[in-house]
């Protein structure tokens, strides 16, 4: 079985390549480095604009190859590694062909602006959240490996008390089983500021966080009995003024990845983010897996 990454130098490929690393020796998967290429113009010229275009893109493939190679000899795998170049339209067409083509358990791409160190989607991981049929994971801005975390260490899931947020849960246990770390399974709310007029009191926001508290904790201790999750699953909840606080409320050891579930679309099974999702992955510090609805 075999993880995809995406990359390309200086554009969050580092920190993909670095978060891939980890995944694929807690998993103990085999990595696929796929470098997304420019396709040509379907429609030959006379021009040489048609072999200076090819030997752009072929500069372009060893330079990223080179760079993708040098890395990898500074976290070694004992699993088998390759290297793959796939021109398309675009780099998310590209990653999907290749997660097809190699029959990818799980992609892997880097996030580049830099907004604190949290999560922010630029356009092909915009699209890929989308259209991804397998699990994606996402590495925070800067993200490295060290050689004191050869793995992952646990996996917290964001759960909704929903049907999808049950399912969400069951695929994270089975991720947290398969890399043989423990399960963690969190809920975030927030009480936006000032929610109520002023002749109804200051003290409401705090009265309706509570209640919601109150309700998730229940919600959580609702999957122990339902089977969902084993009686010695860790729960927690998140408060705060906005999800980025509300995260920042819990404790992240060192190789926590978080995984979020998706809303189903379509009949296919594919990443939909829905808006709560949305804003827990822009207040994600940390590795997050996105899981298909």
């Amino acid at each position: 079985m075999t993880i995809v990454v995406g990359y390309r130098p200086g554009l969050g490929g580092e920190a993909g390549l670095a978060l891939a690393t980890e995944l694929c020796r807690s998993l103990r998967r085999d990595l696929a480095v796929v470098i997304a290429l420019p396709r040509p113009w379907p429609v030959p010229s006379m021009a040489k604009v048609d072999a200076e275009f090819a030997a752009y893109a072929r500069r372009l493939g060893d330079d990223a190859e080179s760079s993708a190679r040098a890395a990898l000899e500074r976290h070694p795998l004992p699993t088998a590694v390759t290297v793959h170049r796939i021109a398309e339209r675009s780099v998310s067409a590209a990653l999907i062909t290749a997660t097809r083509r190699l029959g990818a358990t799980m992609l892997v791409m880097g996030t580049r602006r830099q907004t604190g160190g949290h999560i922010t989607l630029g356009s092909t991981t915009g699209r890929l959240v989308h259209f991804s049929e397998t699990p994606l994971a996402l590495a925070p801005p800067g993200y490295e490996a060290t050689a004191q975390r050869p793995g992952i260490t646990g996996v917290t899931c964001a759960y909704s008390a929903t049907a999808e947020g049950d399912q969400a849960v069951a695929r994270a246990a089975a991720i947290a089983a398969d890399a043989g770390v423990r399960l963690r399974v969190a809920s975030f709310g927030v009480a936006p500021a000032d929610m109520y007029p002023p002749e109804v009191g200051f003290g409401a926001e705090r009265e309706v966080l509570a209640a919601w508290t109150e309700q998730a904790r229940i919600a959580l201790a609702r999957l122990v009995t339902s089977g969902v999750v084993g009686a010695d699953t860790e729960t927690v909840v998140g408060t705060g003024t906005d999800h980025a606080a509300a995260l920042a409320s819990v404790d992240w050891p060192a190789g926590e990845v978080l995984a979020l579930g998706t809303t189903p679309r379509s009949g296919v099974a594919r990443v939909f983010l829905g808006s709560t999702a949305t804003r827990i992955l822009s207040g994600a510090t940390v590795p997050t897996i996105v899981l298909p609805g």
